[in-house]
């Protein structure tokens, strides 16, 4: 794919396009909305290219951006790469995150990267806590123009070398710390073309969103999408749906969103969360993406889902799960529009012995992640590399334009590039009748008395009443004769039940379900257990910690 167009690029050819369509609606929690026009746009894009230029960053150089998902992220991050800068997102500080916590991040990212420069555009004492944890480190921080400056920007970027490389994506951290992925514009722009052309975009798409758009999948599919393809982007912050999830869906209602996604959590809290009275208001008849991503899909949360917004017109063909990783860009695999989801039942005899999926009426329920988009190859390989037939587990492996250019030096990942350019992705799964499945990781397999065990049934099992939806983790450690099992779960806030009881209940769910015995459980308070910036339970940190003995119980 040569010479394509950058993403600021491609905003200033939809500014000459449609120079009075709205490209970007923000709100805020109280519904007051910002919206930009792509002129608007650029001139902000302008205006930080400039601050970057006038701080002395020179084409080449890398630059932080710390910001939720405002229109000043989006400027910042584009206006990067018209100054011809590496941009590198960051996660802004959660809301419990210490500011020892927070310096640590930021130093050891900007030590990765070699950074010049750091734009915080976040309200609050963060410039203390930046400065004095940054100092000596021979970084500027910086903060976004005012309103004026974007006003009197110039009208176009200063001819400068283009950087071949678009950002630095830092990943999650689910497997472990977070490492820097390095993407080029050719990646950026094939998997945006391989996600238009699967999910066959119409003119009248719209998208929705409330996933932070400094991680992959809000940055790519929802921000960077919309921009490069010219369609309208509705943005609302994570704390808003956390708050009251039902108020995604009353955006989408009311703006009539055809494409969102979210993890399955998400769809799991609008299920249990939104009430009757905001159910029968809803109209997502238009509603036909929902992208369920990021960690596992389980059947329960997308059946719930389903039968609770029938009535609100969603429909089920609606339901797409499916598979990506940063390192690929975003999205690998996908169910089609209109499919929905599907689920095998399969023997756990057979796939904890064997590595083979067998078809068995009432075994572990394992989620199709889709087809392959285009331009993708997917294969299943064995621990010699050699392609397995279907059914068969192993390692899922992943080759297409979209693949990475590679990783930051000194942040090397557990995905890895062979010499062909096949990406490792350090996931299992199989393949049946061309659809992937994705059952767990390499690193988190627990394996007892010579059996294989996935960490997410355990999980999916000892979620009985008393324990917070998407916060119990599983994972194994050394023992003498065999690997001990694990299972840490965060308790309700409203529980107040005997805690052995709970503990017995989750591990007689476990046994129940999955045939295995945990050794411990372990009930911890709210916040307890450590998630990535995309709320995913962090199972080796999670180990750490207990390692470390320092988590608190009940």
């Amino acid at each position: 794919m040569a010479d394509v167009l950058t993403a600021s690029q491609m905003v200033r050819r939809w500014a000459d396009r449609a120079p009075d369509q709205v490209s970007l609606s923000f709100y805020s929690r109280n519904e007051q909305v910002e919206r930009l026009t792509y002129p608007a746009l650029v001139r902000r894009i302008s205006a930080h290219a400039h601050l970057f230029r006038k701080n002395g960053l020179r084409p080449g150089d890398a630059a932080l951006i710390v910001a939720h998902s405002t229109p000043d992220f989006v400027a910042a991050f584009l206006g990067a790469q018209d100054a011809g800068l590496l941009a590198v997102p960051c996660p802004p500080p959660e809301l419990l995150e210490s500011a020892r916590r927070v310096r640590q991040r930021m130093t050891e990212i900007v030590t990765h990267c070699r950074a010049r420069a750091l734009l915080n555009s976040l309200p609050g004492p963060l410039d203390d806590v930046l400065a004095s944890g940054l100092a000596g480190l021979g970084i500027t921080v910086l903060s976004s123009p005012d309103p004026g400056a974007v006003e009197t920007a110039p009208a176009a970027p200063e001819r400068i070398d283009r950087l071949p490389l678009a950002y630095c994506q830092f990943t999650s951290g689910s497997g472990g710390i977070a490492k820097g992925v390095l993407l080029t514009h050719e990646n950026v722009a094939a998997n945006v073309q391989a996600m238009h052309d699967f999910y066959a975009e119409a003119p009248e798409q719209v998208f929705v969103t409330w996933l932070p758009l400094f991680h992959d999948m809000g940055l790519v599919g929802y921000l960077l999408l919309p921009l490069l393809t010219g369609r309208p982007l509705h943005v609302m912050s994570p704390v808003a749906f956390i708050s009251r999830p039902g108020s995604w869906l009353s955006l989408i209602s009311r703006v009539r969103g055809t494409t969102t996604s979210a993890p399955n959590f998400a769809y799991a809290l609008c299920a249990r969360k939104v009430s009757d009275e905001e159910a029968a208001a809803l109209d997502l008849s238009s509603w036909r993406v929902a992208c369920n991503g990021s960690e596992p899909v389980t059947r329960a949360a997308v059946d719930a889902f389903i039968r609770r917004f029938a009535a609100s017109g969603f429909q089920p063909g609606s339901m797409l799960p499916c598979y990506g990783l940063a390192e690929d860009t975003l999205c690998a695999t996908s169910r089609r529009p209109g499919e929905g989801a599907r689920f095998e039942e399969l023997s756990r005899e057979t796939l904890a012995e064997q590595g083979v999926a067998r078809p068995e009426p009432g075994g572990a329920v394992v989620a199709s992640v889709g087809w392959p988009l285009p331009g993708h190859d997917i294969v299943v390989r064995d621990s010699d590399g050699a392609p397995l037939a279907d059914r068969r587990v192993g390692e899922v492996a992943v080759r297409g334009a979209s693949v990475m250019h590679g990783y930051l030096p000194g942040t090397q990942g557990e995905v890895a590039l062979t010499p062909d350019r096949w990406l490792l992705t350090g996931d299992l799964g199989y393949v049946a009748d061309g659809e992937l499945f994705v059952v767990g990781r390499k690193k988190d397999l627990i394996i007892r008395a010579g059996r294989n065990y996935y960490p997410a049934d355990l999980e999916a099992a000892g979620e009985v009443p008393g324990v917070r939806a998407g916060r119990i983790v599983a994972f194994s450690v050394p023992a003498d004769e065999s690997e001990r099992v694990i299972v840490a779960v965060e308790r309700r806030e409203e529980w107040t039940g005997d805690p052995a009881a709970l503990r017995l209940a989750v591990r007689d769910a476990v046994f129940a379900s999955v045939r295995v015995m945990p050794d411990e459980v372990l009930l911890l308070p709210r916040n307890t257990l450590p998630l990535t910036s995309s709320g995913k339970v962090m199972r080796p940190e999670a180990r750490r910690l207990y390692l470390a003995g320092d988590w608190a119980t009940g």
